[in-house]
């Protein structure tokens, strides 16, 4: 239940005239995607306004002088234009009333009929959700247009990324040194100018993601990073949309978020493996290029990785890790086994890179036959788009 929602700040702003009208138009298609995201999850909607005449906001008001003392700068500005805020209250509600989403309009003025009325719309809403459910039609999900983003590098070909190039350990520890400056310096610049940096490691089982961020967290001070990793979703995960732990997982500005796998498996392994259905991994494709354009939108700073190597390395390492013991924890049944299914990964792997490599979150292909070679591009990379995004040059 929120007092209050997503579009509290769109209502006060358009009030206040902070918005030119292609600001307000895209901020309510943002909501009216996110809307549409939780209701093909099944999710039932039910958007409630209350609505006061002049007269009765104004005797409330003066009758609990504390509240009107205390109430927040843009909700006081309400109550002494009541003319602006009606119009923007208008907008939005008629541009942001849907079919799977609609408005409620509550008449508030007697505390009583308010309540009955509201507890009404959400008994009769939630009754007939339930009879729909009971008549067999299972979730209510739309149907979701195929995404609008096409790749930004057609480039983006796995059988292209070559397998033969290596790094000398000299020329190794020499360029680990270099990057790791570069970067740590860059964090800290990154931090002062409030852009966080997020960025998704993604990959083939060994492909060494563990070592490639371990590389990038030993140049950076502690309080600036936190690492996530994307196990299994728990029980309490599972009941929520599948972006819900990841949208948890975000931290404030200036910080440096990186993810250990993320929420591309709704693509690779919930596709491959039938933990989601053909409907719901179709439509995250845009569910996802939403969220990324999102994070960029408020200034953060989106790389993601796909450390790639060969079915021939990988199986070299799979047998390493099976004959030396403090490596024995790494290899299990399942990484045999979707090893064998190596070409319904690849296919996955290849839709996502097509349909999800935007111009705000590209995809960089990481050639990680060799570890070395792929820590040095991976912190390289990293380096040269804060540099971008922060204005600086090398």
């Amino acid at each position: 239940i929120f007092l209050g929602s997503w579009y509290t700040r769109l209502l006060h702003d358009s009030a206040a005239g902070k918005l030119t009208a292609p600001e307000q138009r895209e901020r309510l298609a943002t909501i009216q995607r996110f809307e549409h995201m939780l209701h093909n999850d099944g999710t039932l909607l039910v958007k409630l306004w209350l609505h006061v005449d002049r007269d009765t906001q104004q005797k409330r008001l003066a009758a609990d002088r504390i509240r009107l003392q205390h109430l927040p700068a843009a909700a006081a500005q309400w109550a002494e234009d009541p003319a602006a805020a009606q119009g923007a209250a208008d907008q939005v509600l008629a541009e942001s009333s849907s079919a799977t989403a609609p408005w409620h309009l509550i008449t508030a003025a007697d505390p009583r009929q308010r309540d009955l009325d509201a507890g009404a719309t959400l008994l009769r809403m939630m009754t007939e959700r339930a009879a729909v459910a009971r008549g067999g039609n299972g979730a209510t999900s739309t149907p979701y247009p195929p995404p609008a983003h096409a790749t930004t590098t057609p480039a983006l070909a796995l059988a292209a990324v070559p397998s033969d190039l290596r790094l000398s350990k000299s020329t190794y520890r020499r360029s680990l040194v270099e990057q790791q400056q570069r970067l740590q310096a860059l964090a800290w610049r990154a931090h002062e100018a409030q852009r966080s940096l997020v960025a998704v490691f993604e990959g083939w089982d060994a492909a060494g993601k563990g070592s490639a961020i371990r590389r990038v967290t030993a140049a950076m001070d502690p309080r600036l990073y936190r690492v996530v990793q994307s196990s299994a979703p728990s029980d309490e995960e599972r009941a929520q949309h599948y972006l819900w732990r990841y949208w948890r997982a975000l931290e404030r500005r200036g910080r440096t978020m990186l993810f250990d796998r993320s929420w591309y498996g709704r693509v690779l392994v919930e596709r491959v493996e039938g933990f989601a259905s053909t409907e719901e991994w179709q439509r995250a494709y845009e569910e996802i290029n939403d969220f990324e354009a999102q994070i960029a939108g408020h200034g953060g700073v989106l790389l993601k990785f796909w450390l790639h190597i060969s079915p021939e390395e990988q199986l070299h390492r799979f047998r390493q890790r099976e004959t030396t013991p403090h490596k024995q924890h790494k290899i299990t049944e399942d990484d045999w086994r979707n090893r064998e299914r190596w070409e319904d990964y690849e296919r996955a792997v290849l839709d996502m890179l097509a349909l999800t490599s935007t111009p705000n979150a590209p995809w960089i292909l990481v050639a990680a036959n060799d570890k070395r070679y792929a820590r040095v591009q991976i912190l390289r990379a990293l380096c040269d788009r804060l540099e971008q995004a922060l204005g600086t040059q090398p």
